[in-house]
């Protein structure tokens, strides 16, 4: 299911919600409208809203079990979210400049996450799943630090807007904003601290992972293909399938998810060398007179077979002398197949008497070796359709499991909350408007300007920095939507 699909049958589970409840609301159905009154929910369009008094006792009770350390605690996320906000509003300014400057969309430092531009369908769970972890962690930092200041806690809840949950905490506004500057402040920066403490040990679990699972999988020694498009190039019986094990490409080692991906970009640094025995050269070159193909590269096959591609000879001798014909045809599989040896990288030497030899093909066209358990796969094609229809893990399975689904869920799991955690950090730390960064430049300002500017230039400043960075970051957005936007 593609990620409009996935959208449109949730907007439909939506509207069969609203109807049912504008249906029972219509009728004057009693027990529907105690539930709702009960349980806290309430349907609108394209939303789902829950609040409730229930969490209120234990939150408090928590709150007031270490007041010592909590003291602590929130001092230590007061000062790091400080130290967080120049750095946030630096990497905001850095990617709007790489944004429209200098026009890199590929790695740009701060990037929107977009369902259908940079989220697949498959992967909208954990977002809204990590994203809703994140929220609770952030909430529960400014509802145990209120509770440290005597600050009331009215409720708690939840929103679900379309595919975006978040929670939220209702505090008494009026003691808030009456407490000293500095413990306001901390108050206002718990949330932050305690995103930022997530994404930590979120770190430290994502690098724990493979030690642990190294107990019942096979780790570091190359990767399994856990999932394949059916439109795959490189699907079939002499290509690659679900459940095969990859550890290397060309005489590149594979180990883990990462290095596969560093291995197929490293193919399109140089068209691979491969050393041929010359006995291979001899018995299977069907050369022709050299000539130019449409696609202006030149060539030395006649084009009747399908499976040879035209070489060309790479000498590591420095007097001149060939010892091969400076172009062959022949089969790109036997060659691929008959060559222990990649010789890409100069003076490309080969052992044994073997000669360096590597592939004319038109531009973005490679032709690859992967090496895998049982089996060779040759692949002549596009290295970006490999690595855009293959899913593949860092696990490969032993005699207990036969698939990897556990270690993988849990690894993206644990990676989507890091990064989803640390961006809602982000984003709460700028002075952007109805975010936590507001309030916090409002308190700072006005503990630093008041005296000297008064209330009135004090509240502009505020409106003037966080409309400013609200626009920029609009604009951010709005400018990545449009450049990655499918045409």
């Amino acid at each position: 299911m593609d990620i409009t699909t996935s959208l449109i049958v949730i907007a439909f589970i939506y509207g069969i919600f609203l109807f049912l409840d504008n249906f029972f609301k219509s009728c004057a159905h009693y027990p529907y409208i105690k539930f709702l009154e009960g349980t806290g929910f309430k349907i609108q369009f394209l939303t789902i809203k829950w609040q409730t008094k229930a969490f209120n006792r234990t939150i408090i009770r928590w709150g007031n079990s270490r007041l010592s350390f909590f003291n602590i605690w929130f001092n230590l996320g007061l000062y790091a979210s400080l130290i967080l906000v120049p750095i946030a509003v630096i990497m905001l300014l850095y990617s709007v400049f790489q944004n429209f400057i200098t026009k890199k969309q590929q790695h740009i430092l701060l990037e929107p996450v977009i369902p259908g531009l940079n989220l697949p369908a498959s992967e909208l769970g954990y977002y809204s799943g990590t994203l809703i972890v994140a929220s609770i962690v952030h909430e529960l930092g400014h509802a145990l630090a209120a509770v440290l200041d005597d600050v009331n806690l009215i409720e708690v809840g939840a929103n679900i807007f379309f595919i975006l949950p978040v929670a939220y905490v209702n505090l008494s506004t009026e003691k808030l904003f009456n407490l000293e500057g500095k413990k306001t402040l901390r108050i206002m920066c718990a949330g932050i601290w305690h995103n930022i403490v997530l994404s930590v040990i979120g770190i430290m679990l994502y690098c724990l992972l493979p030690v642990i699972f190294s107990m019942i999988f096979h780790v570091n020694r190359g990767i399994t293909i856990t999932q394949i498009a059916k439109n795959s190039p490189i699907l079939g019986p002499r290509g690659l399938v679900s459940g095969d094990t990859v550890f290397r490409i060309n005489d590149c080692e594979v180990s883990d998810e990462n290095s596969w991906y560093t291995c197929l970009n490293q193919v399109k640094d140089h068209q691979t060398g491969f050393c041929i025995d010359p006995k291979l050269v001899h018995s299977l070159d069907e050369s022709i007179p050299l000539k130019y193909s449409v696609n202006g590269n030149l060539d030395c096959c006649d084009g009747t077979k399908s499976e040879n591609i035209c070489f060309e000879y790479l000498d590591s001798n420095d007097d001149g002398i060939l010892e091969l014909p400076s172009h062959v045809c022949l089969p790109g599989r036997k060659v691929v197949e008959e060559s222990p040896t990649i010789c890409t990288q100069s003076p490309h030497i080969c052992p044994n008497n073997r000669y360096c030899f590597r592939p004319i093909l038109s531009n973005f066209t490679y032709l690859i070796k992967l090496s895998c358990k049982d089996k060779l796969v040759v692949y002549l094609g596009y290295p970006i359709d490999i690595s855009r229809s293959i899913e593949v893990s860092s696990y490969i399975p032993n005699l207990v499991f036969k698939t990897t689904d556990v270690p993988d869920i849990m690894t993206k799991f644990i990676k989507y909350l890091t990064i989803i955690s640390f961006g809602l950090a982000l984003v709460n730390v700028m002075p952007l408007s109805y975010m936590d960064g507001q309030y916090i430049m409002e308190i700072i300002v006005y503990m630093l300007l008041r005296e000297k500017l008064g209330n009135k230039k004090c509240k502009l400043i505020v409106a003037t920095i966080t409309t400013f960075f609200t626009l920029i970051l609009i604009l951010h957005c709005l400018y990545f939507f449009y450049n990655n936007f499918p045409t």
